[in-house]
């Protein structure tokens, strides 16, 4: 044994160990090993091994040695010679990484959120029992798999069908990325889980593999569905409740009168004055149903392009009229137009600043001013899309809006408010995001609240939408009134008698169409036609409207309709209408518009 041999045994000399068999300084465990190794180089072969020996001085040392055979003239094995080096050092550094990677893995393994950590071919190269147990398989079949595969049962990646990738968006930027996913667990169940990515750099800062944490919140997000159809529920049961407490105190006016007007047959005077009150309380429900469209699919806006200068004057002077508020406007000079329903503007305007005025009882200022700005983009404050807007700021120095309530003020019939319907804001908002535009808001108790209102800005000379000017000899019509209503058909049908035009009804557009046709071939055409957009089991109005213009390109035709989702009313011209009324109308409504159009 040379020096170094005797070093690596803890020998002092040659001497200590020459003559002396190795068998008993090897561990137990190698020792049958150890004596393998050397019978099979007295038969002839070669070989090497890994073992343990515990040293002279008593240190456990680790060994690896490679073993030949040394043959006499006959060749015949007379001595084995082993060459060995000692591997104390890098044993004890595999024993530590191994300890390690044994306390990170229990660690991982006691966690319940799902870990892997996947290269750039999208494979797996290790993953926890979390992850293992979502997926529904042993470890041992998820390691070394592509992660699309165990995560999304799919054979290819999630991005290439149009999910958003953690993963790749980590390697292509480097940087922590996290997303919402939806998967399908073993028993093909939705699950709703939240991936996390995080990079691992080797020295030169590229990102050679990444850490994928992914947190199964199923529960948690089917909570929040149950949190919001219950908030929702409220919601509809505080507006039916609103709703109902309106129209009754509305209906007890109109009843109340009429009553009273019938008791009254022999006074012409005083029964007209119930029968005036009770048509006071029936506008009053009109403007009711009104706000209750803005926030429904039917509120759609009949746009116009209008400037808001004027607008805004008007609407802050109307709802401040008799208030002991006073009021500041400071607008652009070059203040762009918006493309809007004017009326619906008006609305917007008046609700804010009369809740403005009311959050100030002892009097003060509203200040509202106007504004030209340019949205780069979506953010979580202004989620507005990128383009040109007018901002409208109205402020007040009132009590303001406590924290907890905010997230309400929007909401139907919610109000802190002793007077008012609580209809005011769900209103505007509805009105202004049927306009592409959003309501933010600011306030601080005690301090006031501003509203900030955003409307889509365009670079365009106002439009006035011009009605036909009324003849000065108004002649007789011929008009066809179609409509699903029996109520409305005979109502409209003694309205347009008494202002002496002719009248046929149709229930629907199929016999509206039909007499349409007969009326063309006898040469007695209808001068105008009046359709209802929404007809229940039948031919409506739009469809109507298309019908008749193939049999007469110059028909005159109205569209009248309560409720549309549609855009037959708000681009009426484009459907091919000449004029649209709102339901309800009046006599004299209707008069114009048939004088307009005759």
């Amino acid at each position: 044994m040379n020096r170094a041999g005797l070093e690596m045994i803890e020998a002092e000399s040659l001497d200590q160990v020459q003559g002396r068999c190795m068998y008993p300084l090897v561990s137990e465990e190698y020792r049958e090993a150890f004596k393998s190794l050397t019978t099979d180089v007295f038969k002839g072969k070669s070989g090497t091994l890994e073992f343990k020996i515990i040293g002279l001085k008593g240190r456990p040392l680790w060994l690896y040695t490679h073993a030949v055979p040394l043959r006499n003239e006959r060749g015949d094995v007379i001595l084995e010679l082993a060459t060995t080096i000692n591997i104390t050092d890098r044993k004890l550094a595999e024993e530590r990484l191994r300890e390690s990677e044994n306390f990170t893995r229990n660690i991982l393994d006691t966690v319940d959120e799902g870990f892997i950590v996947i290269n750039k071919d999208f494979r797996i190269l290790t993953a926890n029992k979390a992850y293992c147990s979502q997926a529904g398989l042993p470890c041992n079949k998820v390691i070394g798999r592509h992660c699309y595969e165990i995560s999304h049962k799919t054979n290819r990646p999630c991005y290439e069908d149009g999910e958003e990738c953690a993963v790749r968006q980590v390697f292509t930027s480097g940087e922590p990325y996290a997303v919402l996913h939806k998967h399908l667990d073993q028993d093909r169940h939705i699950l709703y889980v939240e991936t996390k990515a995080f990079p691992i750099k080797d020295t030169s800062g590229n990102v050679t593999s990444v850490i994928e944490t992914i947190n199964n919140t199923t529960e948690k997000y089917l909570l929040e569905e149950e949190r919001l159809k219950t908030q929702k529920l409220e919601a509809i049961g505080t507006l039916a409740g609103g709703i109902a407490h309106d129209f009754n105190n509305l209906l007890m006016g109109v009843f109340g009168y009429i009553s009273m007007a019938k008791a009254k047959t022999n006074d012409p005077e005083e029964a007209i004055s119930m029968l005036e009150h009770a048509e006071k309380a029936l506008k009053m429900s009109v403007n009711l149903t009104h706000q209750l469209l803005t926030f429904s699919k039917g509120g759609t806006p009949v746009k116009n392009i209008i400037a808001l200068h004027s607008v805004i004057n008007n609407s802050v002077k109307f709802a401040l009229s008799g208030s002991r508020t006073k009021f500041k406007i400071d607008m652009d000079k070059g203040l762009l137009s918006v493309e809007a329903d004017e009326g619906q503007i008006n609305q917007v305007i008046q609700n804010i600043v009369l809740n403005a005025d009311q959050a100030m009882p002892q009097g003060g200022v509203v200040m509202l001013t106007a504004k030209n700005i340019e949205m780069p983009g979506y953010s979580n404050i202004l989620p507005l899309a990128v383009g040109r807007y007018v901002e409208i700021a109205i402020q007040d120095s009132g009590i303001g809006i406590p924290e907890e309530l905010m997230p309400k003020i929007f909401d139907p019939y919610f109000t802190t408010k002793q007077k008012g319907s609580g209809l005011g804001l769900a209103t505007s908002f509805s009105i202004v995001k049927n306009h592409g535009g959003m309501i933010n808001v600011k306030s601080e108790p005690g301090k006031g609240s501003t509203f900030y209102i955003y409307l889509p800005a365009i670079e365009a000379e106002q439009r006035e939408e011009i009605r036909p000017a009324l003849a000065r000899i108004l002649r007789k019509g011929k008009i066809l009134l179609m409509d699903d209503e029996e109520i409305v058909r005979m109502v409209n049908t003694k309205m347009i008698k008494d202002l002496g035009h002719e009248v046929e009804t149709a229930e629907h557009g199929e016999e509206a169409i039909e007499k349409y046709r007969k009326a063309q071939d006898s040469g007695e055409p209808f001068d105008i036609v009046i359709l209802d957009l929404t007809v229940r089991g039948g031919m409506g109005g739009q469809d109507t409207i298309e019908e008749l213009l193939r049999l007469d390109s110059s028909v005159k035709a109205i569209v009248s309709s309560g409720y549309s989702e549609d855009t037959a009313l708000s681009d009426f011209k484009a459907c091919g209408f000449k004029a649209y009324l709102t339901k309800p109308y009046d006599q004299n409504m209707l008069k114009d518009m048939l004088n307009a159009l005759l």
